[in-house]
């Protein structure tokens, strides 16, 4: 089953988000708005302070739980904001220094985008992020169980069971209100 998502949110955590189903038509399956402070997450922009980008992300995900939590909690913030450039070196650099993070130099997304990969594994999951080598922008975010398929299945990999693809957003979107869809090509 494939959902398509649009997100929209403020910096006072109030926002909107329509969600379309595959198959079924392109109409939207569950549209919602939310009131200020009804988001989960910190409010305002993405920091670029290593204390706050870490108060950030452990808002989604408790950096104790160890380095999974810190790719499943850069996952809930990239997806519902656009770090500025200094935001974003600060995140490349706070996943450089935690422990546990695996690095691969080249990994494709399913948009056929070559990025580089930053990923934690445990209980035999892996949780990958696919960042842009150039802007270090957020390409993907991919779940997958590393067990060996059973006996007799078709499956020769790992089982994704949760893939999100983050299309570039254009310039002037962050500038409009973020309660006003508009249309983006995907």
């Amino acid at each position: 089953m494939l959902f398509e998502e649009h997100r929209w949110r403020a910096d006072d955590a109030s926002g909107r988000v329509v969600r379309s189903r595959y198959p079924g038509g392109n109409q939207p399956t569950d549209d919602s708005t939310y009131d200020p402070g009804e988001l989960d997450g910190p409010i305002g922009p993405i920091a670029a302070d290593p204390a706050a980008l870490t108060a950030h992300i452990n808002a989604n995900q408790p950096r104790f739980l160890g380095p999974t939590a810190v790719i499943r909690g850069l996952a809930s913030l990239l997806g519902w904001r656009t770090p500025n450039q200094a935001a974003r070196t600060a995140i490349l650099t706070f996943l450089n220094d935690t422990p546990g993070i695996t690095h691969h130099a080249s990994v494709t997304d399913r948009a056929g985008r070559t990025g580089i990969g930053v990923s934690a594994t445990s209980d035999d999951i892996r949780f990958l992020l696919i960042l842009n080598p150039t802007t270090g922008e957020l390409l993907a975010y991919e779940r997958a169980a590393l067990t060996p398929p059973p006996p007799g299945s078709d499956r020769t990999g790992p089982l994704v069971d949760d893939y999100h693809l983050f299309p570039r957003p254009h310039p002037r979107q962050q500038q409009q209100h973020l309660l006003t869809p508009q249309p983006r090509a995907f």
